[in-house]
């Protein structure tokens, strides 16, 4: 399937299940029908659709391109999307990775599996131009001018489990600095 071909599917679907295109973004939501096939097989527009309770998900079609040529060997049974669009208000409170813009505007995907070098083989031959970054629980592929590869699966080091422990917990870092800050203030304005 081309993107001319995925585009008319899409146009010709969208009113019966409840979905919009907005230039090359398919955009969707919880009312829409979730159990919908946007390229026919695999992946449903339910396992795309993002976390975020509030927001409507928006996926670039080059994205769906990919997943369709990644799932038309039926390979990876496993696949799933850890993660999709997430608003900038809903990445703000999740202190979203470096990589977050990609995400806020609908052109990132986290994808898991078992099979991850099959996947990373599979999303070489399918996806063009972008990032993909590898990691021990599978890809994330962006849409960006550049192409830009990065492999995370050995990385042990010091430095990355601290950048890792950062980023994956900084609401409870600044929590705990503002509890600590405050815990300070009230015993420095009780010893006056």
């Amino acid at each position: 399937m081309n993107k001319q071909e995925l585009l008319s599917r899409l146009k010709a679907d969208q009113i019966e299940n409840k979905f919009s295109l907005d230039g090359e973004y398919l955009v969707f939501d919880k009312t829409s029908n979730l159990k919908y096939l946007p390229y026919g097989y695999g992946l449903t527009l339910g396992d795309l659709l993002t976390a975020n309770p509030v927001s409507n998900t928006r996926i670039n079609v080059a994205l769906l391109l990919t997943l369709s040529g990644v799932q038309a060997n039926e390979a990876f049974t496993d696949l799933k999307v850890l993660a999709s669009y997430r608003s900038p208000e809903y990445d703000l409170l999740n202190f979203g990775q470096s990589d977050s813009k990609l995400y806020t505007k609908g052109d990132a995907l986290a994808l898991g599996t078992k099979d991850v070098n099959g996947l990373l083989a599979a999303v070489k031959t399918h996806f063009t131009p972008g990032e993909i970054g590898v990691y021990k629980w599978g890809l994330h592929i962006g849409r960006t001018k550049e192409p830009k590869e990065w492999d995370k699966r050995s990385d042990t080091s010091i430095k990355q489990k601290a950048l890792d422990f950062l980023i994956n917990d900084k609401m409870k870092n600044i929590l705990l600095i503002g509890a600590a800050a405050a815990a300070g203030w009230f015993f420095f304005l009780r010893k006056k």
